[in-house]
């Protein structure tokens, strides 16, 4: 039984600090901010670029959708977008109708004036269906994040309280 129990602790180890594979990479995102520093208190954009993986395509139903973790200095107009806000192409096929994710998708958001110069790390995760040639599919996600650096900004930006 405790012999049973330590290589459950070390295979969780191993799988919560990345040395083990946790899932399969479908998709590739890139990720970036623009601007890539940015002042407390300013606007800026992540630009998203979503390639699937050769041998899959991504279904429209159930829905593609983006979902974001909170974040103390950076702030968002909301945690989750969903595929039909980005107005991807579609086409169709007798599996079904799949996604064209040939653009980038712009977010934009707002560093906090309150927010600590520093990096920050904007995570979250694309869920999606894949579906592979010999016709199976799979929902599942895809885990992404981009840093932002905020510098200081100018001393009349801040509000006194």
């Amino acid at each position: 039984m405790l012999k049973r129990a330590i290589v459950i602790l070390v295979l969780s180890h191993l799988l919560l600090t990345g040395l083990l594979p946790a899932q399969e990479d479908f998709l590739k995102i890139e990720v970036v901010s623009q601007p890539r520093e940015i002042q407390q208190g300013a606007e800026g954009v992540l630009l998203l670029r979503i390639v699937p993986r050769s041998d899959i395509r991504i279904s429209s139903y159930p829905e593609f959708m983006l979902r974001f973790e909170e974040n103390d200095g950076i702030v968002m107009s909301k945690l989750f977008f969903m595929g039909s806000e980005f107005n991807f192409p579609t086409t169709p096929s007798s599996a079904g109708v799949f996604l064209v994710l040939d653009k980038e998708i712009e977010i934009p958001f707002k560093v906090s004036e309150s927010a600590l110069p520093g990096k920050y790390t904007l995570s979250g995760e694309a869920v999606f269906t894949a579906f592979f040639a010999d016709n199976w599919h799979l929902k599942t996600f895809q885990p992404f994040a981009v840093t932002v650096m905020v510098r200081k900004g100018p001393r009349g930006l801040r509000s006194l309280r």
